[in-house]
């Protein structure tokens, strides 16, 4: 009986071990297929585009020195940025956790004793000392673990990508503020020039008054003009303030004693971009690469869940020596297999399968969405970008109709032709006008910056970090 039972074992061992190579190639994971985005031929607003190249450095077209010294702080300082790289370090650690699956484990082992006895006035001694070797290996019969590495690997990526999508929120976010204080600045000097213009005005008023020109009435309506005027630059000052803050804290800076040097937006260049073309929006947006690396983690989790059904099937060799120290030496080796299977958890398992096909769903219409988020977001920035330029044209033809028309009314009052509600009037329309001009100037320039994000900014299809 003993006989048949080692001829079986012989036969069958080697049929097993041949069958090793076939079974490791088995996977059970779905073959992934990108979803297929609807993506438009063209932009609404710009209907031909070119293939751009990304510019890493896409603030620089704005020809300020100072924007690229505070990008480099903000990239090196951000605390919302260094959180984002840390994440990565978190991923590539569990993949390399994943990864190590994939390979056998080893292990030595080492003991040694000396005992020694004394029993009716007889001393005896004995030594006892070993050293073995062992290794495991979990044979990756269904690609379990290969699965999970390949998850791991995507989860990597996705982290890589929203690393990306961090670092252009906060480009974008240092250039618009960075814009928003130096509009701040304009319109305090165009406050400043209309209180100086209103001081003199009143100075006039108060002349005529004296001269008996004047009435009561024109001092009081002149005064609270010059008092409405004093009130906006303490409101504007503070804004300056709070924008100065912001943009300290994006730089990862204490807002105490943080300033710029820029002093207007007039400094800055207003860059042409071109959109390109909507399918290249696939590649440049970080947040829709996340999505899709998203998407690839989760198809691999499939597979790793499925294999969970089937049997596990672990290898093992073990080789020991004993009575290394007395000379007595023996060696024991052992090789064996061991194959596992699940036949109750209670749903468990089928439902963990169920879990990851419906959690891959979710993020097939999640990256759905974003695809479509991303159209909308360029044609919106494209379209506030037209329509921002067209309107800053006319507020300029505004702004310089309302300057020629209080410099005429000022003469005309001068000369006694008009009263003084007249030259007020005109006066308010001319502050408006200026104001209104350098908040138009701001939108304009912060579309250009907003354009750049919705494409995806200077960000590469090489993942890097």
């Amino acid at each position: 009986m003993r006989r048949s039972l080692m001829k079986r074992t012989r036969l069958t061992a080697p049929l097993m071990f041949g069958l090793l190579p076939w079974l490791a190639a088995c996977s059970l994971t779905p073959s992934y297929q990108m979803p297929d985005a609807k993506l438009p031929s063209y932009w609404e607003t710009v209907k031909e585009g070119t293939a751009q190249v990304a510019d890493t450095r896409w603030w620089l077209s704005y020809h300020s020195d100072e924007l690229d010294q505070l990008m480099q702080q903000a990239l090196a300082a951000n605390h919302d940025l260094a959180a984002a790289v840390s994440r990565i370090e978190q991923a590539r650690a569990s993949l390399r956790s994943a990864r190590s699956v994939l390979l056998p484990s080893a292990g030595l082992s080492a003991s040694a004793s000396h005992d020694r006895r004394r029993a009716d006035d007889v001393t005896t001694t004995s030594e006892d000392s070993q050293a073995g070797v062992s290794i495991a290996y979990e044979l990756d019969l269904w690609g379990a673990n290969r699965a999970a590495a390949a998850a791991a690997d995507a989860t990597l990526a996705a982290s890589r990508y929203s690393r990306d999508s961090v670092a252009l929120v906060l480009q974008a976010e240092v250039a618009s503020t960075y814009f928003q204080l130096l509009s701040l600045r304009d319109r305090l000097v165009i406050a400043q020039r209309n209180l100086d213009a209103a001081q003199e005005l009143m100075r006039l008023v108060q002349v005529r008054f004296d001269n008996g020109a004047a009435t009561a009435l024109d001092v009081a309506q002149q005064r609270t003009t010059l008092l409405g005027i004093q009130a906006q630059i303490p409101s504007l000052q503070q804004s300056v303030n709070e924008t100065r803050h912001a943009l300290a804290v994006l730089l990862g800076q204490v807002p105490q004693g943080f300033d710029v040097v820029g002093a207007s937006l007039a400094e800055l260049n207003l860059p042409t971009i071109d959109p390109g073309q909507p399918s290249a929006l696939l590649l440049r947006r970080p947040d829709i690469r996340m999505a899709e690396a998203q998407l690839m983690a989760a198809n691999a989790d499939i597979g790793a869940a499925r294999a969970a059904l089937l049997p596990s099937l672990d290898l093992s060799a073990s080789a020991t020596a004993t009575g290394l120290i007395s000379g007595g030496s023996a060696t024991v080796a052992s090789l064996a297999a061991s194959l596992a299977q699940t036949i109750f958890s209670g749903g468990r398992l089928r439902a963990q399968v169920a879990l990851t096909e419906a959690t891959r769903q979710t993020l097939a219409e999640t990256y759905a969405q974003t695809v479509l988020t991303g159209l909308q977001e360029v044609e919106d920035s494209l379209s506030l970008l037209d329509t921002s330029l067209e309107r800053t044209d006319l507020l300029a033809q505004t702004a310089e109709q309302a300057r020629e028309a209080y410099r005429l009314a000022r003469v005309r009052y001068d000369a006694g032709a008009i009263d003084l509600l007249t030259l007020l009037d005109s006066q308010r329309t001319q502050l408006s006008a200026e104001d209104t001009l350098v908040q138009a100037q701001l939108t304009q320039i912060n579309a250009t910056a907003q354009l750049v994000k919705a494409l995806g900014g200077g960000w590469s299809d090489a993942v890097s970090g």
